[in-house]
């Protein structure tokens, strides 16, 4: 209890102001030493209990200790039953208008004479809360150091650069410190929401403790049984709630610097080399399912045919009579063919003829892109709209629809970031947004690449390998390699390269092409040439290309003597 001044009770109404020394509990006042004389001396008054103030509790501890004794439905009077039908205390009044058909109403104090006041468990418990709640504490003030930490290793790593090349320093560490700040910022205050949490979550175990400690020590049995009661039916159950959201809801994020190129060797990329990422650094989360780092050498294998089916032997709900096979996805054991002119999506069995489902578009234009094992984006820009689906058992489910600010032709993820690239044909812009859908940037494009994407016929995929979008023009005859900030990193241009269609990049960060002359072009991560591949005689206009999970296999769907076929290659 805090060291207060007590006015005599008495005196004061006699407008005088009189420390108190004794403390009767029966009026509740405190009494100066002439009043105590008067109070032993008065008939009403002289068998009233007297103690020392030092022993008086603390006027929150009062009224915690009427309100256990209190009537719930009549503060002025004292519960002297128990209801044992609706589980609660009830007064003389209540007893007879409310309980008078309970089958047990008992007289409490009867009831918790027998009853144990053991509140060694509930102190236990809050015990426990409270090392919960300060190894949160330590937790966010250990995350705070590893912040500072990672800001001096960027800034080692800046120091590094300056060292190589003095003249482009200022603009590096004028990219990589903004990116920093930025982050920091947003970490910081979620520490600070946590710490405030947190603090007030140990307050409130504080108080309950205090509580019981407060109980046990002026409050009679029934008293602390009551407590114990009212403590196990609501604050105990309401901490360790508390607690549970407090853990989930820790500081994880954070950011690391990341290096994209070679210094040495690539000294023209240094502006771009280095970049602030989000990564989860609590190790009771699971990070991310891409991993780059485990990427083999370029190792050259061989295509060989392992099945062809024709898709014009498979019904489809359309009245189309051409069946033109414009892209193909990979999941699982299915291979997921767009057939745009028929606005029909096909689910395949790997190889059989076996068709297990098919899903039907309204749309006159649209796109569907592999997001995820089981998950794919369908982009309808004639309705300004995105389906997110999923292909469960060889059907395509669409979890969600989201109405897009403008009409995104085609949708590749930043696994790592979990992230969203669209591009939009008709805006010539691509975009950056949330796993949410919501914005998140605008990429900066020049002229000539906006150029590029405003073509209907450009398509685009995320390299994973080396972090660029890659986009591809069937009009320009060419690929181009972007960088997330929109500035080129390489392109693509090759005498064999005619109407370049669907992009694929295999595990080692190659991407595959198809062209429209009978061939698929193999190019290194870079944008180097590799080799170019020519497919069996006969084949016409290969449109779609995808990979199977393990890489081992490769599906290209294309027009073989004027019918739409599918054919799957086991690479040797």
């Amino acid at each position: 209890m805090s060291v207060k001044q007590y006015v005599c009770g008495p005196c004061l109404e006699e407008k005088g102001e009189i420390e108190g020394v004794v403390y009767c509990t029966e009026c509740e006042e405190p009494l100066c030493d002439q009043c105590k004389q008067d109070h032993a001396r008065i008939k009403v008054s002289k068998h009233h209990t007297l103690c020392d103030i030092a022993a008086v509790p603390p006027p929150e501890i009062k009224e915690l200790l009427k309100s256990l004794i209190a009537c719930p439905n009549h503060e002025k009077e004292e519960a002297v039953y128990m209801c044992k039908d609706h589980d609660m205390t009830c007064c003389n009044k209540c007893a007879m208008a409310d309980h008078r058909k309970c089958e047990e109403v008992k007289v409490l104090a009867d009831i918790l004479h027998d009853t144990k006041a053991d509140c060694s468990a509930l102190k236990a418990v809050l015990h426990d809360l409270q090392q919960q709640g300060e190894r949160l504490l330590d937790h966010e003030r250990q995350h705070e150091e590893l912040l500072s930490e990672i800001e001096s290793e960027a800034l080692s790593s800046l120091q590094t650069i300056k060292q190589k090349l003095l003249d482009m320093y200022a603009q590096l560490v004028n990219n990589v410190l903004s990116a920093i700040a930025d982050k920091k910022k947003v970490i910081i205050e979620k520490l600070k929401t946590n710490n405030e949490k947190s603090s007030q979550f140990l307050k409130d175990v504080k108080q309950q403790s205090t509580y019981i400690e407060h109980v046990e020590k002026f409050g009679t049995h029934e008293q602390v049984v009551l407590l114990q009661r009212r403590l196990e039916k609501e604050p105990v159950c309401r901490l360790k709630s508390s607690v549970g959201e407090l853990d989930k809801s820790r500081s994880k994020s954070s950011f690391k610097c990341v290096e994209d190129t070679s210094f040495d060797c690539l000294l023209i990329k240094i502006k771009n080399s280095l970049r602030i990422e989000n990564f989860n650094c609590d190790v009771s989360e699971t990070g991310s399912d891409t991993d780059n780092s485990h990427y083999k050498p370029y190792t050259e294998r061989i295509p060989e045919l392992q099945s062809s089916k024709s898709l014009r032997t498979i019904p489809v709900d359309d009245k189309a009579k051409r069946l033109e096979p414009s892209s193909c996805i990979w999941i699982d054991k299915y291979i997921v063919i767009s057939l745009n002119r028929s606005h029909v999506l096909l689910v395949i069995v790997e190889g059989s003829d076996f068709v297990i489902s098919q899903f039907n578009f309204d749309s006159i234009r649209w796109s569907v892109s592999k997001t995820g094992p089981t998950d794919m984006v369908i982009t309808l820009p004639g309705d300004n709209k995105m389906k997110f689906a999923q292909l469960r058992y060889g059907n395509v489910h669409v979890v969600t629809e989201l109405k897009t600010r403008v009409p995104y032709d085609h949708v590749t993820r930043n696994a790592p970031l979990n992230q969203y690239i669209c591009m939009s044909n008709s805006k010539g812009q691509i975009d950056i947004l949330n796993n949410d859908g919501t914005l998140l940037r605008e990429i900066s494009l020049s002229s000539d690449i906006k150029e590029l994407v405003h073509s209907v016929l450009s398509l685009c995929n995320f390299n994973a390998y080396n972090r660029t979008l890659i986009i591809s023009n069937s009009e320009k005859q060419k690929l181009v390699m972007l960088n997330l900030n929109g500035q080129t990193a390489s392109e693509y241009n090759h005498p064999d390269l005619r109407g370049p269609n669907q992009i694929a990049v295999d595990n080692n960060g190659n991407v595959y092409m198809t062209s429209d002359n009978q061939i698929i072009h193999q190019i290194s991560p870079s944008g180097q040439y590799i080799r170019s591949n020519l497919l069996e005689k006969g084949i016409q206009c290969p449109y779609g290309l995808c990979f199977n999970s393990t890489f081992d296999k490769i599906a290209v769907s294309s027009v073989v003597f004027g019918n739409p076929h599918l054919r799957v290659y086991t690479f040797t």
